[in-house]
This record gives structure tokens, C-alpha cells and sequence, in this order.
């Protein structure tokens, strides 16, 4: 289990089990939500406004998320059509995790695919 703080939009995540990948999120109550795994269990509960809920000083104290790459960003990055990407993630080949409608990419996932893809195209008959 993991718990992680992100001040930027005042959100706390615990992360029940890791790499399991969410296919919906609940809203358990207003501003606490639960994503689920296509079985129906937890894998993560994110606590909007987490400010009310806790104090200053304990959330500080919390690892702040490693930095995360929307869809639409890391196919800029990569210089692959998002649809490309989503075919990826679906064929496990490139780690991410959904977060509502929006898929998000770790940086070093991303380059881990990258070095992994075959080169493209077909070899030159010139040799130089």
C-alpha cells in the first residue's frame, strides 16, 4: 500500500495494490473516490480536498506522485499517435493507469516501450 499527496489540486491517493489497473471509479461519498478492477475490487482510493480531511502537517509528510504524462502529452513526447499508445496499454506492452476517462503515463514507462519497439521500416539496400 501506498499513499501519496499531491498539493497541486489538494488530492491524497492511497494505492491499495500496486500495477493493477483501475476499469471504473466509484464515488463513495462526495469527494472520496474508489477505482475498482474489473473484478469490482479496490485498487485505489483518492481523497479530494484532502486539506479538510487532514492536517497541513501530516499531509507534508507524504511522498509527492511521481510526475505522470497525460495520453495526449505522451504521444507528443513519443511521436505516436494516441491511438497507438491506447493499442499498447490494452496489449500490456506499455504500463499505465487510468484515472477516470484519461489514461496516464509514468515518463519511465514510456521510454521503457520506446527502447523496446523494433525499429520501423524496411532496411536500406545501400551500403555506405
Amino acid at each position: 500500500m501506498n499513499w501519496s499527496y499531491d498539493p497541486a489540486v489538494d488530492a491524497l491517493t492511497i494505492t491499495l495494490i500496486s500495477g493493477r489497473r483501475s476499469a471504473r471509479t466509484d464515488e463513495l461519498r462526495p469527494g472520496i473516490l474508489c477505482d475498482l478492477d474489473r473484478a469490482g475490487h479496490p485498487v485505489a482510493i483518492e481523497i479530494l480536498d484532502a486539506s479538510t480531511h487532514f492536517s497541513d502537517r501530516s499531509l507534508s509528510q507524504l511522498p509527492l506522485p511521481e510526475a505522470m504524462l497525460p495520453l495526449s502529452e505522451a504521444s507528443r513526447r513519443a511521436g505516436l499517435d494516441p491511438a497507438t499508445l491506447r493499442q499498447q496499454i490494452k496489449r500490456k506492452r506499455l504500463r499505465a493507469t487510468k484515472h477516470h476517462r484519461e489514461w496516464w503515463i509514468e515518463p519511465a514507462a514510456l521510454q521503457e516501450y520506446l527502447d523496446s519497439r523494433a525499429p520501423q521500416g524496411r532496411r536500406s539496400s545501400r551500403r555506405g
